[in-house]
């Protein structure tokens, strides 16, 4: 943020990409159908980094530059990346494997939908008490629907990718990747 702040990291161009696009109305294709391996937790991570974004474009307004005494809401944010980190890192683990052919490419995939549910509670819970430590009211109102938009996704079948998994690792009688 300290980079942002000063122009070395192009967060706040960024920031404020994503503050234009969440003023325009929503748009009825929500890429769901576009068959790509793994669209849905490539959308839910788009939607993780946006959140990322919103959270901390709202705190740095509030803030500007004493953002780093506020150490909570540094905490959420910190939070709010690392979902995005582990989310990014097996959706790419999870991609190479069915590149490849990997016969554990499918509990991959089966982990990465878990991931990426969770990932999208944390980051939505998170970014709540950073729109909770910046605003209140009617601004306040107004970010967290800003925020229900954002995290607005089909959730996976969490039923169905535990048992995935489960099974893989009864039947391998270890973890599986």
């Amino acid at each position: 943020m300290k980079r942002a702040m000063t122009g070395k990291l192009p967060l706040l161009a960024a920031i404020k990409r994503l503050m234009d696009e969440v003023m325009q109305p929503p748009s009825c294709n929500d890429g769901a159908e576009s068959g790509e391996v793994l669209a849905r937790e490539t959308q839910v991570l788009a939607a993780v980094k946006k959140v990322a974004l919103f959270a901390a474009g709202v705190a740095s307004q509030r803030f500007l530059t004493a953002l780093d005494e506020q150490q909570e809401v540094m905490a959420d944010l910190a939070d709010i990346i690392s979902q995005m980190y582990a989310l990014e890192s097996a959706l790419l683990r999870a991609r190479k494997l069915a590149a490849a052919g990997r016969s554990t490419a499918d509990v991959a995939a089966a982990i990465t939908g878990l991931l990426a549910d969770e990932a999208m509670g944390l980051a939505e819970h998170a970014a709540r008490r950073v729109l909770a430590a910046c605003g209140e009211g009617d601004a306040l109102r107004t970010q967290l629907a800003i925020l229900r938009r954002l995290t607005r996704l089909m959730p996976a079948d969490a039923t169905v990718l535990s048992r995935t998994v489960a099974a893989r690792c009864v039947a391998a009688e270890k973890y599986p990747l």
